[in-house]
């Protein structure tokens, strides 16, 4: 009896329980599982018309980015240009110490006052052979003369051209070696975008963008295509501009073979700084009446494949395909979908394309 007793107070119990639990937890659970199921973000396969574009990474420069160095080595003796400073054409930056080309100037104008006391002592008291090797000492002199002219004109550095000092690269005391000059960027310099002159000048008013693309790519860019550079230390900012030239030369990059383009930016913007990297987007064509859908859709599937998911009755089935242009946000699909079939936008754990 007392057996009977207690297990009635536990079922009692147990039941009690049981109700408070559905008091308190039945409506959340009876809406979840009455809840409808939200559908993916759908988008429709049509005919669409727009521009294919090929895209590449890069660097931005100042235009006429200039490497200024002395074409013999010595030390240091001024340096005039100051960073951020507007220089002219031909404008002296910096000298080396000449204490050894003026001695060696010195001697030659001696030489050749020598030579000409010797041609009048000869053509007052000597004969013509005399004369004739005066004569010819002088020649020796003047071409002497004209060697130490130019070693002394070694140890100026003058601007090439009009821009703004971008970099000083050396103080007065310095020992430095013979280097070249000239216009650097990364297609005449295996790819880097370092200017490292003892001076540099370039154009800060005006920026130029470097970027490689593919041989495949590089036979479709050419000179007065429209484009946009996007800058990644500058979120949102797209500047429009246009193909300047391409490189006939392959450059090694990452051991591929690839084709440097210039593209001069139409726009500017007081924040761009040279060295800043980003991506250029080269409008090669555009395209017509093609079925497309967005680029999101696309993913790689097994083996490599490209697809996409269709959507039909609540379900996603996926599909492999084929694809032709590629825009900057649409791709073109020649096999694998019909005009007005839905497909998934980013399918959910699928590696996008």
């Amino acid at each position: 009896m007392r057996k009977q007793t207690l297990l009635r107070r536990l079922l009692i119990a147990a039941g009690a329980i049981i109700v408070l639990l559905i008091i308190a937890f039945g409506p959340s659970v009876i809406a979840r599982l009455t809840k409808p199921q939200k559908n993916p973000s759908l988008a429709t396969a049509e005919p669409r018309s727009f521009p294919v574009l090929a895209s590449a990474s890069g660097v931005l420069q100042p235009g006429g980015l200039e490497n200024v160095n002395f074409t013999i080595a010595g030390q240091v003796q001024t340096v005039t240009a100051r960073v951020g400073a507007k220089v002219t054409v031909g404008q002296v930056l910096a000298t080396l110490n000449d204490s050894s080309q003026q001695a060696e100037l010195n001697a030659a104008n001696l030489a050749v006052s020598a030579a000409q006391a010797a041609i009048a002592q000869a053509q007052a008291t000597g004969s013509s052979a005399q004369v004739a090797q005066a004569e010819a000492q002088l020649a020796n002199a003047q071409v002497g003369l004209i060697t130490a002219r130019a070693h002394e004109a070694q140890t100026v550095l003058h601007a090439p051209e009009t821009g703004t000092i971008l970099q000083v690269n050396g103080v007065v005391g310095d020992t430095v070696s013979a280097g070249n000059s000239g216009f650097t960027n990364p297609a005449t310099n295996g790819g880097s975008a370092i200017a490292n002159g003892f001076i540099v000048i370039g154009d800060n008013s005006s920026f130029v963008f470097w970027a490689p693309f593919s041989q495949a790519e590089d036979v479709q860019i050419a000179p007065g295509q429209t484009a946009t550079v996007g800058v990644d230390a500058l979120p949102g900012l797209s500047l429009p501009a246009k193909v300047i030239s391409i490189e006939t030369s392959a450059t090694q990059v990452g051991g591929v073979p690839e084709y440097y383009a210039e593209v001069a930016l139409i726009a500017s913007d007081p924040r761009l700084r040279n060295g800043q990297t980003g991506t250029v987007n080269v409008t090669i064509a555009f395209v017509n009446n093609v079925l497309a859908v967005p680029s999101t859709a696309l993913f790689i599937g097994a083996n490599n494949q490209l697809q996409v998911d269709v959507w039909s009755a609540g379900q996603a089935y996926t599909t492999p395909v084929t694809i032709g242009h590629v825009g900057n946000s649409l791709t073109e699909i020649t096999s694998g979908l019909q005009a007005g079939e839905q497909v998934v936008l980013s399918p959910a754990g699928q590696s996008s394309l």
